[in-house]
């Protein structure tokens, strides 16, 4: 069988080599850090699997609050000013693909198929790899100040009905029986079916783990460039020599793009930094996972105390993580759980991870301008960890077949050229 090189150990990366090797190819992973590292931002990823995980970034209506988000140092969207005029572009591309509904309603179908069957694809992946409890099904909790809120909310709710998503409404009463750790303030909640993982970065590790078991290779290095014999990819050239190959996969994240140009696609991905904390100690006996929605922030429990998810900061790819950012997620998270901010001084951990984000809010997925031999797989947002397991599925396809996903494929990496 052919030799596919996958650049790449996050979440996508592993997966796409996990269904090439369960396809009979002959894998190497390329990265120069572990897979389910803190340098990928599957590490990062709130673990939930949804199908209601459907909305694009940019919805109708948006526009008019950035201003206000910008304009206040604790919101939930930050760009650095540095970074505005290179940046204008792609945000205006980016909100115009939310202005309307008729916009919204094709990427909402098209971010379906890719997350419609991920709670299933994930369990059965952690039972193969024999890791059955780093998934569950759980449901996720929506949490709003009142019903008024939540059916202010039409359109998303609309979508996620549509494209198959189910859950169960709960007014005050039900709600703190459903959720006893429900905080103060929030009288209506929506108990979304699905799943989570518990530690995203550790089951991207697993995962890694039982391909390395069987056979796939690791390769800690950079990936630098390709090399053709005319139309045929014959090795992919890293920092710490060259890998012989037939073919590559190009699944690298927020640093996909450099490598997209080599072989012929100008494609316009964003790092949309993320930032999460986890305090340790006591807190909330969390029975789901909560999206607090006017504060727009997760909560939920793990291992080392609890975790807090949100924030969205342009400020590039190579910039410092940004300490604000790591406070207001505190601040918010107490006011809405005080006990988190009691006791003696607790030694909160930090990660800020780069999203590799798409202005249309989908990922590029399909064969390369340069050769078939090479596909890109990068680009997903914030749906990197629910959609990977059917990333891997179509890159799989694409390596087994020259034929592209389809004419006019909502994932076309050409799309935007």
């Amino acid at each position: 069988m052919p030799h596919v090189a996958v650049i790449g150990a996050g979440v996508v990366g592993v997966m796409s080599a996990y269904s090439l090797f369960r396809s009979g190819y002959r894998v190497t992973l390329i990265d120069p850090a572990e897979p389910g590292s803190p340098r990928a931002s599957s590490f990062g990823n709130g673990g939930w699997l949804s199908p209601s995980m459907v909305l694009p970034g940019a919805m109708p209506g948006l526009w008019k609050k950035v201003p206000k988000f910008l304009l206040d140092p604790k919101g939930p969207l930050t760009i650095d000013k540095r970074r505005l005029p290179k940046l204008a572009p792609w945000l205006l591309r980016f909100l115009w693909n939310g202005a309307t509904e008729r916009r919204v309603r094709p990427t909402a179908a098209a971010l379906s198929s890719m997350v419609g069957s991920c709670p299933s694809l994930h369990i059965e992946i952690a039972k193969t790899i024999g890791t059955p409890h780093l998934v569950e099904e759980s449901g996720l909790l929506f949490l709003y100040r009142s019903r008024e809120a939540y059916e202010r909310e039409v359109l998303p709710w609309a979508l996620r009905r549509e494209l198959g998503a189910t859950w169960t409404e709960h007014e005050e009463q039900e709600l703190r029986i459903t959720e006893p750790c429900t905080p103060e303030g929030y009288r209506f909640g929506v108990l979304v079916a699905g799943g989570h993982a518990f530690d995203p970065g550790l089951f991207v590790a697993e995962v890694a783990k039982y391909l390395f078991a069987n056979g796939v290779r690791y390769h800690r290095a950079i990936a630098l460039d390709f090399i053709f014999d005319r139309d045929r990819l014959t090795a992919v050239k890293t920092d710490h020599g060259q890998i012989e190959c037939d073919k590559a996969v190009i699944s690298a994240g927020a640093w996909s793009s450099k490598l997209a140009e080599l072989v012929g696609d100008r494609i316009p991905l964003e790092a949309e930094r993320g930032h999460h904390i986890i305090i340790p100690g006591n807190g909330p006996e969390l029975q789901h996972p909560l999206l607090l929605t006017d504060r727009k922030i997760t909560v939920r429990k793990v291992g080392a105390g609890t975790k807090i998810t949100g924030q969205v900061d342009f400020s590039g790819l190579e910039a410092p993580a940004n300490p604000l950012r790591f406070s207001v997620l505190r601040e918010l998270v107490v006011d809405a759980f005080p006990m988190l901010g009691e006791g003696p001084e607790r030694k909160i951990s930090t990660w800020m991870g780069r999203r590799p984000s798409l202005p249309d809010s989908k990922p590029a997925i399909g064969h390369s301008r340069r050769s078939t031999d090479v596909v890109h797989a990068f680009g997903h947002g914030h749906i990197g960890f629910a959609s990977a397991p059917e990333t891997a599925r179509l890159v799989t396809r694409l390596i087994e077949d020259k034929r592209p996903l389809g004419k006019g494929s909502p994932f076309s990496p050409q799309r935007f050229s």
